[in-house]
């Protein structure tokens, strides 16, 4: 949801949630609000007082006061205050909160019932509803320009996973095919530059679907860009991997019809009818419990002081999609 001058005539905007590169888009685009003079200040180190009274500093022009990591901000009695006194109506300061956390302060939860809140999820990769993927669609849309059929996951794989990245390499193929152009396979190999990406979910999602090599090549890659510290989650991503597919071998052999499955765990139907069920289907109930029980023990090693973690680590992914 893009942030305009138009669409926005509130007092308060909190723009909150993890995905940080909607949080800089949407502090580029609060301060490039035409007619307004612009303040923008770093919640680390202030206080609730010192922010009202930059909201509250005269001024013979309207204003726009933006707060970064606005979680930070420490008090809340003299913003709450300063919250109620305020007419939805009286535009002459717009305070901007980017809040970069999952939950809410409630002094900004307050700021959004007299203005507008807007979350800002981190868009999920690698997945049957792969939603970077959507995004680039819609992105590219919005420069003017088209992609091939399938050609945004071309780019995805090709790029990875940073929107940053993405967004950088996107803005170059739109001025490469020009207005209305349509970006093929060439362009993206001329333009980009490949990187091996992957995340914990990737080596989950080939382990059970009995693809090692897969598996370990995408283990591989992560554990070259973040060394130890991805076991806990590719464990993670396994624990929750297998638990899921145990839950759906459990209901397909109780005769649970695929729709209420799917469901039960949260999955839409294509994704669950092509990839889930089949999946689940290739274990028994038996053997996914056994691999919990690995799982929860390599739990314990990889937080602990367990030698050689990596072997252990990659002897389970194995055993797995063995």
């Amino acid at each position: 949801m893009a942030i305009t001058p138009r669409s926005f005539n509130l007092p308060f905007l909190v723009c909150f949630g993890t995905e940080d590169f909607f949080l800089d888009r949407d502090i580029e685009r609060a301060k490039a609000w035409a007619n307004r003079g612009v303040v923008l200040v770093d919640g680390h180190g202030l206080t609730d007082y010192e922010l009202v009274s930059i909201c509250e500093e005269r001024s013979d022009r309207l204003r726009t006061v933006i707060v970064d990591d606005a979680q930070k901000v420490k008090g809340d009695k003299a913003l709450k205050a300063y919250i109620e006194d305020r007419s939805k109506s009286d535009l002459s300061v717009i305070l901007a909160a980017i809040v970069r956390s999952e939950k809410l302060p409630d002094v900004w939860s307050g700021a959004i019932s007299k203005g507008k809140g807007i979350e800002r999820k981190r868009l999920k990769g690698w997945s049957a509803n792969n939603e970077i993927s959507k995004w680039l669609l819609a992105e590219v849309e919005r420069m003017g320009a088209s992609f091939e059929k399938g050609l945004e996951t071309t780019l995805l794989q090709s790029v990875g996973l940073d929107l940053y990245r993405l967004e950088n390499e996107l803005r170059k193929l739109v001025l490469l095919v020009g207005p209305g152009g349509k970006i093929e396979k060439k362009h993206i190999f001329l333009v980009t530059s490949p990187s091996m990406v992957s995340d914990p979910f990737q080596v989950a999602e080939a382990a059970i679907s009995k693809d090692p090599k897969r598996a370990m090549n995408a283990l591989s890659v992560l554990y070259k860009s973040q060394g130890d510290e991805v076991f806990v989650p590719v464990v993670s991503a396994l624990m929750r991997q297998v638990e899921k597919t145990l839950l759906i071998r459990r209901m397909i052999d109780k005769g649970v019809p695929d729709e209420e499955v799917a469901t039960a765990v949260g999955i839409k139907p294509w994704p669950f009818k092509n990839f889930a069920a089949p999946v689940a289907r290739k274990y028994d109930a038996s053997t996914l419990i056994r691999h919990m029980g690995r799982l929860c023990k390599l739990d314990a090693d990889v937080k602990g002081p367990a030698r050689s973690k990596r072997t252990l680590v990659e002897l389970t992914v194995l055993a797995i999609a063995g």
